[in-house]
């Protein structure tokens, strides 16, 4: 029988109505950023962004849940760059929810004829990962949005 904790991956493939560059930018421009990025019940504060975009860089937010003013920060280190077609972030621990160890979030462009498409790769997981998959398809809904409007 398969061990409850074993390391889970999410990983999502979508494409997207916009050239790479745009999709890139979404990911990398703070105003973007939180426009976007969290599931549908959280806000990101655009004034708790910083990226600072560069190998050895950081990648901070803060999400705030709508319903009761919850705080959850996140921060990575940038550890792979390439524009517009690469972003991999090593996040920091959090034992506050159960994670000691980093997860590695690899974002992957590709040109798909005029459009973009995008693979990201989320994790490991001891445990959580369909709830990380479900709060990225509800960003990516978002993302979708924001990418079109130019």
């Amino acid at each position: 029988m398969p061990d409850a904790t074993v390391d889970q991956q999410v990983i999502i493939t979508r494409v997207f109505d916009a050239p790479r560059a745009r999709v890139f930018r979404a990911w990398t421009d703070p105003d973007d950023v939180a426009a976007w990025y969290g599931p549908e019940h959280s806000d990101i504060p655009r004034e708790t962004i910083r990226i600072d975009l560069r190998v050895g860089g950081r990648y901070e937010l803060t999400m705030v849940r709508r319903d009761n003013g919850a705080k959850f920060e996140l921060g990575y280190e940038i550890i792979e760059l390439v524009e517009p077609e690469l972003l991999v972030l090593r996040s920091d621990p959090m034992p506050e929810v159960g994670m000691h160890e980093p997860t590695i979030m690899r974002i992957e462009l590709f040109d798909h004829g005029e459009k973009t498409r995008m693979t990201l790769t989320d994790g490991p997981y001891a445990r959580g990962a369909g709830h990380a998959e479900s709060g990225w398809n509800s960003a990516f809904e978002q993302l979708a949005l924001v990418v079109i409007a130019g």
